[in-house]
């Protein structure tokens, strides 16, 4: 049994849901501890190495990528600022708030502004703690190697263990769709339900994009974005459809009718790829 289907079924049989990120952040963890207790001194500090772990741990490999290389990037910057200050005793209030100033400037201009934190943390460890073994710089720089061990550990565990399906999520998405949006048709309420479901395509067409290039499935990205663009119209329409004009109703209801048949169509397309 695949492990995509054993976690579905304990999603249905018990009252916590237990996502598949979720196991595949334990297992990046338990890995990552694993590693730092051998006897070989690959990871000399297990706190920065799960935290590398746990923050590439993304929704999107493309996001574990880019939120991974964030924190290396912080945390060596982190290590060269509080380096810095700490060689040259520069650990008065003021220059304490000069730091963290140029933490946040620098992350801003790198546009890794989510590693903050973990960027400011690292660089005040390293400005009040400088009498380190082994000497600042060292710290500095196997606090930094730690993180990127973790970091690298947490990618690949999301990109070749279970990694998202985006393009089944859209697939069972888009026949959501197709089916309320019938029901739309013939029950005007189910009109908000329907702006629910078109809000969450979106999110998963992002996602989908985001990874296009990890996907190895033979599929036209140009109908799929047309058929996505078509679902986020279908408010619009549905909005017309009770306009007193009988041309404008019309012309409303043969959209919708359009739509329904390109959801049809790529949604088959989809299915004869996967």
């Amino acid at each position: 049994m695949k492990i995509k289907e054993m976690m579905q079924k304990m999603k249905d049989h018990s009252p916590i849901s237990i996502g598949m990120r979720t196991l595949k952040t334990s297992i990046a963890a338990i890995l990552t501890a694993t590693i730092a207790l051998m006897p070989i001194p690959i990871i000399g500090n297990q706190f920065y190495a799960l935290m590398g772990t746990v923050f590439s741990m993304q929704t999107t490999v493309s996001n574990s990528f880019r939120m991974g290389r964030g924190r290396i990037i912080g945390t060596a910057l982190g290590a060269f600022i509080g380096f810095l200050f700490a060689h040259f005793e520069l650990e008065s209030p003021p220059f304490i708030g000069l730091a963290i100033a140029l933490v946040i400037i620098i992350c801003g201009l790198l546009k890794i502004t989510h590693s903050i934190l973990i960027t400011v943390t690292l660089c005040l460890l390293i400005l009040f703690n400088p009498n380190r073994e082994g000497g600042l710089l060292s710290y500095a720089f196997f606090r930094t190697l730690d993180t990127a061990i973790g970091v690298i550990i947490g990618f690949l565990i999301n990109r070749f263990i279970a990694p998202p399906n985006h393009l089944k999520a859209l697939i069972k998405k888009l026949e959501n769709l197709d089916a309320l949006t019938k029901k739309v048709v013939k029950n005007a309420q189910k009109l908000p339900e329907l702006k629910k479901e078109l809000a969450t395509l979106t999110l998963i067409h992002e996602n989908y994009q985001a990874d296009e290039k990890y996907d190895n499935h033979d599929v036209s990205n140009e109908n799929l974005r047309k058929a996505v663009e078509a679902c986020r119209s279908l408010s619009f329409h549905f909005s017309h459809c009770n306009a007193s004009e009988r041309v404008v109703k019309r012309y409303h209801s043969e959209q919708i009718d359009k739509v329904l048949t390109m959801l049809a169509h790529t949604i088959n397309e989809l299915k004869g790829v996967v």
